[in-house]
């Protein structure tokens, strides 16, 4: 298998990392852009870090991304001063930084010039003349609902994915090594073929879905599927399976709220993504569950399970390999929410497993973050989740 990706892993610390950086460099021939995920002290040396990376992988456009753990196809390293990289060969990758609210007029303007007539069938089926695959990174409290549509609008029909940070904001390199830095900064990969991108969530449903009927302004939801939404939280708490033997000190899982798009509810497995139940007004017998809840929208509610998200990963991971339609693998990414991991599975290094299970020695670089962005409705929507899995695969063109 011929790889246009390098990757790196390790636990290190400022002074260590420059050798790892230099080990990377001298793999690639060409590379076109590069990926560095830190966690531990690291994100508290992030300037320190960013021009280290500009000088050791110097004309590399770079995202620097800020993570609660990092991980590789060797394995996942969580709680310690850690950084898992990654360089590419082929295509044009171009660096982008913005303030949320002017993120879609920063792509739009990244893009501009990037994409001559000739790039559009280079870049997939879906692809337009200014359509790529976006890495999109952002601090926690940077990004909503609106920021994301103007994004889909400034990149139509590109394959657009990320991240949120854990500790600082991301920073972008470009080509002519000017640091960029902002609440949002990514890349976009131009001339590759689309990735194939694959999202998996970690949790089980505790109950079906309903449509809610009553919600305040800010979320407050009063009722779904004609019942009190107090009242539905609390038909379905008493059939919660604690995993393991159960310990009453042990404390209950948390319920988030599913929330599914409007349809039928005859919908047996509707695609949803959770939210935090953030209060109750028993007085009321209803919910606060933040903007995502609307009228129409179905509510459901769910706990995180690792034996769910090691099925749906792996799932993915085979779907993802069966796509490639005999193209060869280049490298991947692997975004994983930080409430996954050792956390959630109570092992280390089980997600890094099934991806070396199904990819074997593939370079693939990756992070714990703090949410994930995912594609919806076909790709022309993007949605922030949480709990999940991102897995993009690229590949050589067939």
């Amino acid at each position: 298998m011929v790889m246009t990706g390098r990757s790196f892993s390790a636990v290190c610390g400022l002074d260590t990392l420059r050798p790892r950086l230099a080990e990377v460099r001298r793999s690639a021939r060409s590379p076109a852009g590069g990926l560095l995920f830190l966690s531990g002290a690291l994100t508290q040396q992030l300037p320190a870090v960013t021009e280290l990376v500009r000088d050791v992988w110097k004309g590399i456009p770079t995202c620097v991304v800020p993570a609660a753990g990092v991980l590789s196809e060797r394995g996942e390293i969580e709680s310690e001063a850690a950084a898992s990289g990654l360089l590419w060969e082929g295509g044009r990758s171009l660096a982008f930084a913005a303030q949320p609210g002017a993120l879609g007029a920063a792509v739009a303007e990244v893009l501009a010039p990037a994409s001559p007539p000739s790039a559009a069938g280079a870049v997939g089926a879906r692809g337009g003349p200014r359509a790529g695959t976006m890495l999109v990174f952002a601090r926690p409290d940077a990004l909503g609902a609106e920021h994301l549509g103007a994004l889909v609008a400034a990149a139509p029909g590109s394959c657009i994915f990320g991240a949120g940070t854990v500790g600082a904001s991301p920073r972008a390199i470009s080509a002519a090594g000017e640091i960029l830095e902002a609440p949002v900064a990514g890349l976009a990969l131009m001339g590759l073929s689309l990735p194939l991108l694959e999202a998996c969530g970690g949790c089980r449903l505790l109950s079906a879905f309903h449509s809610i009927d009553e919600v305040t302004d800010g979320g407050l939801v009063l009722s779904a599927g004609g019942k009190p939404a107090l009242e539905l939280l609390s038909s379905c708490t008493a059939h919660i399976r604690r995993r393991g033997t159960p310990d009453p000190a042990e404390p209950a899982p948390v319920v988030l709220a599913a929330l599914a798009d409007p349809g039928t509810e005859s919908d047996e497995a509707p695609r949803y993504v959770v939210r935090p139940v953030r209060g109750i007004d028993p007085s009321r017998r209803a919910l606060l569950i933040g903007d995502a809840a609307r009228p129409g929208v179905r509510l459901a509610f769910a706990v995180r399970d690792a034996a769910a998200a090691r099925t749906e990963l792996a799932a993915a991971a085979q779907r993802a390999a069966r796509g490639t339609l005999g193209a060869a693998p280049r490298f991947a990414l692997y975004l994983s929410c930080a409430g996954r991991g050792q956390n959630l599975h109570g092992a280390p290094d089980v997600e890094a497993r099934i991806l070396k299970q199904r990819f074997g020695d593939l370079p693939i670089a990756g992070m714990h973050s703090a949410f994930e962005i995912i594609p919806w409705a076909g790709g022309d929507d993007i949605r922030i989740a949480l709990y999940t899995g991102v897995l993009a695969l690229f590949r050589a063109p067939s």
